[in-house]
């Protein structure tokens, strides 16, 4: 690995990537960050001073001709996302973008035929790939042999609303942040190709979808159990994973513990923070990690794991659960 800078510049001053990705970006001494662009001229200004970034744009074509970055965030909702994610991509910049890649799934194949075309590095936001502490479980639970059963669960409590609670409609709830999970049972069970699909989907008391169980059957004969559901008590994200006498369960924002061979004590138990002795949520819930990876990917040439192609066929997996919902 070699120790030049990659020009990095970033399209989006949001909350989360003020959160998670830009802490990250500045942490890593071998990024070099050309350039800030966001239509909201105040939130333009407290980012670029927050972080110490010089130049800053509210035309993000014009950003990419001034500062000729290697690589580019696009930081912004899914609606508004593919204009700009295209022509990033035929400028011949190497891209990040956040989850979900796309509105539909055509959209990220298109992205990804075009990154394929131009030979370029893709990365997209599924950092619970990355999580450190369901990372390490997940490792060790592997030690024992393949994973052959795992469960991804997120459960979420929104009242229903008059108008939908993503982006006013433009984008549904599990293929705009269920898809977390969805893309999360895929990594975990091996990135294997999905053989069959069986899910029920609900609304519940909404008049928009917000309640999916699903059960997933991949081709390496891993099964993945999702249990998604947005009218619920409160927030939760927990994976379970099982190999042949080896189980852990983690609580994604908690404890992580490993058991092997019916032993009472665990192998690992640790909380997410306590796991990278750290309490920032960019190093705690993976977006580090993540990054990391990212760039690393654009100095070498190798792709990461959550690229682009890869990300098309987690919004294929959202598609089958709904076609294959026995309640409708």
């Amino acid at each position: 690995m070699t120790e030049r800078k990659v020009r990095v510049a970033l399209i989006g001053a949001g909350s989360l990537a003020n959160q998670v990705h830009y802490p990250a970006l500045t942490s890593l001494a071998d990024v070099e960050i050309v350039g800030l662009c966001d239509l909201d001229a105040g939130r333009l200004a407290r980012t670029a001073e927050r972080f110490g970034i010089r130049y800053t744009c509210r035309d993000y074509r014009q950003m990419l001709e001034e500062t000729q970055p290697e690589a580019v965030y696009a930081l912004m909702p899914p609606h508004v996302l593919f204009d700009v994610a295209m022509d990033i991509l035929q400028r011949g910049h190497h891209l990040f973008i956040e989850k979900p890649p796309a509105v539909t799934t055509l959209q990220a194949e298109a992205l990804a035929r075009e990154a394929a075309r131009q030979h370029l590095i893709t990365g997209v936001g599924f950092q619970r790939r990355y999580h450190p502490l369901v990372r390490a479980c997940w490792e060790e639970v592997t030690r024992k042999g393949p994973v052959h059963q795992a469960v991804a669960c997120f459960y979420k409590s929104m009242p229903p609303q008059e108008t939908h609670p993503y982006y006013r409609g433009a984008i549904d709830i599990a293929r705009s942040d269920a898809i977390h999970v969805v893309d999360a049972l895929r990594y975990y069970c091996g990135l294997s190709e999905v053989q069959a699909v069986s899910s029920e989907v609900r609304r519940l008391d909404c008049w928009y979808d917000v309640s999916f169980n699903s059960l997933v059957a991949f081709e390496n004969g891993s099964i993945g159990i999702l249990l998604a559901n947005w009218r619920t008590g409160k927030r939760t994200l927990k994976f379970e994973f099982h190999s042949l006498g080896a189980s852990a369960f983690v609580d994604a924002d908690g404890v992580g513990e490993v058991f092997a061979d019916n032993a009472a004590e665990p192998v690992i138990r640790a909380t997410a923070s306590e796991y990278v002795a750290s309490e920032e949520m960019h190093v705690v819930q993976g977006f580090l990690a993540e990054n990391r990876a990212f760039i690393d990917a654009v100095k070498t040439g190798r792709p990461v794991h959550n690229n682009l192609e890869d990300a098309v066929k987690t919004m294929q997996l959202v598609d089958r659960i709904y076609n294959s919902a026995i309640n409708r």
